[in-house]
This record gives structure tokens, C-alpha cells and sequence, in this order.
């Protein structure tokens, strides 16, 4: 099984053989509500119980704060309830493999996942496709959109809410932008399925969620807020 809501979009998949049944929708702030519904329409189209799950793969960040609160809150209870093995995922990659099934990629692209990190900020990487894998350039990482002034120097597929800046991204010749495309919990199998293979799950005690932002920054803002 597949989780994320790391984003506005919330979504769950199962993956049985050969067969995916899938749960998608745009949820903004209502992530607690849909989620676990979600897995239980899954596992009812499936006729299975979440202790016949053999893994439970999900997006672990960077996203929305909460999103990623949320979801990880979710994974631990079902984890912990069934005695269920995990895999955390990065939600950029997820985007970059949605990209390349929503969009029909099939030539070589310089794919460029965004997410808006609130703050004046966005989560970013760089991955290459070269029409059958697709390849990490950069570890996620957040700055501010101007940093990507040494990354889009020939043409690029930019995708996801972090083009909600596009005034602040440097001048580029990019192939195509995408701001309306998020993550969804299928392509997390693109990911997964070949680290389950190799026997990579873990421990969900061993799972964290990735948040990117250091403490420091968190406190800053929180300061601010108070002061307003």
C-alpha cells in the first residue's frame, strides 16, 4: 500500500500483482478525514485486511508541515497496529515519476519538481529521464526560487505548486511548466517496488518525516507571528 499527504492532494494506492486500484483527491486541509477511508475503500476493492498488507510505502516529506504530520501519524497507527514493515519515500521523486505518467514523457527530459515551502521558499530537486530511468542530480533541498539561477540552464520540465513563484524564477528556456500537477500515491511503486525487493523496509521506529526546514527556522517564524 501506498499513502501521501504530503501536498493539497491526498492519496492512497494498493498495489496487488499486477493489479492497482488507486484513491485521489484534492483535500487542502481535510487530509484527516479522507485518508484513512481511503485505505479502507482500498483494502474492500481489494477483499483484503490491512494485516495481508506487506508494506506500507508513503511519502515522508518535504511537503506541507501538517500534510506530512498527518500522514506519517497515519502510517505509524496502521503500522503499528497490523506489525507492518515500511518504506518512506521522497514526495519530490514522487512528483518527478506522476510527471512522467501524467505528462507522457517519453524523451529525455530535465525534470524539476517544486513544492511551495511557504515563507518565500520552495522544495526543490533535479532529476534526468532518459525515457526509462529516472535519475537523481540533487538531494531535495528548500531556498529561495532565485537559487535556481544555476540549475534551469537549458530546457526543463518545472512542475508542481512552486511555480506559484514564477515571478521570482530566473529566465529560462524550459520546455514546459506545470503548476497544477502534485504527487499521487501510485507513483510511490515506481520508487518502492524496487527497494522492497531488495529488502530496504524498515522498522516504522526507524521511519522520521522529513521536514527539510531546521528548527531554527521554525522558531524564527513562530517569533514573528507572535510579534504580529
Amino acid at each position: 500500500m501506498a499513502v501521501d499527504t504530503t501536498t493539497s492532494s491526498c492519496s492512497a494506492a494498493l498495489l496487488m500483482g499486477g493489479e492497482l486500484i488507486t484513491q485521489c483527491q484534492i483535500a487542502e486541509r481535510d487530509h484527516t478525514q479522507l485518508i484513512l477511508p481511503m485505505v479502507d475503500t482500498l483494502l474492500g476493492k481489494g477483499g483484503l485486511k490491512l494485516s495481508q498488507i506487506s508494506v506500507i510505502a508513503f511519502t515522508s516529506g518535504p511537503g506541507s508541515f501538517t500534510g506530512i504530520r498527518v500522514g506519517f501519524g497515519i502510517v505509524q497507527g496502521l503500522a503499528f497496529g497490523a506489525d507492518l514493515p515500511v518504506l518512506p519515500v521522497s514526495t519530490l521523486e514522487t512528483l518527478a515519476y506522476t510527471a512522467i505518467r501524467k505528462l507522457k514523457i517519453q524523451t529525455d527530459a530535465h525534470i524539476i519538481p517544486m513544492l511551495d515551502a511557504r515563507m518565500h521558499e520552495i522544495y526543490w530537486a533535479q532529476f534526468n529521464y532518459n525515457s526509462t530511468n529516472l535519475t537523481r542530480v540533487n538531494a531535495d533541498c528548500v531556498s529561495p526560487p532565485e537559487a535556481l539561477n544555476t540549475v534551469l540552464k537549458y530546457p526543463s520540465v518545472i512542475i508542481g505548486d512552486g511555480l506559484n513563484y514564477s515571478d521570482r524564477l530566473p529566465e529560462a528556456s524550459l520546455d514546459s511548466c506545470h503548476d497544477g500537477l502534485l504527487p499521487e500515491a501510485q507513483d510511490i511503486f515506481k520508487i518502492a517496488c524496487p527497494l522492497i525487493e531488495k529488502g530496504e523496509v524498515i522498522d516504522i521506529q526507524e521511519a522520521s518525516p522529513v521536514y527539510l526546514r531546521n528548527q531554527i527556522t521554525w522558531k524564527k517564524h513562530k517569533k514573528l507571528r507572535q510579534v504580529k
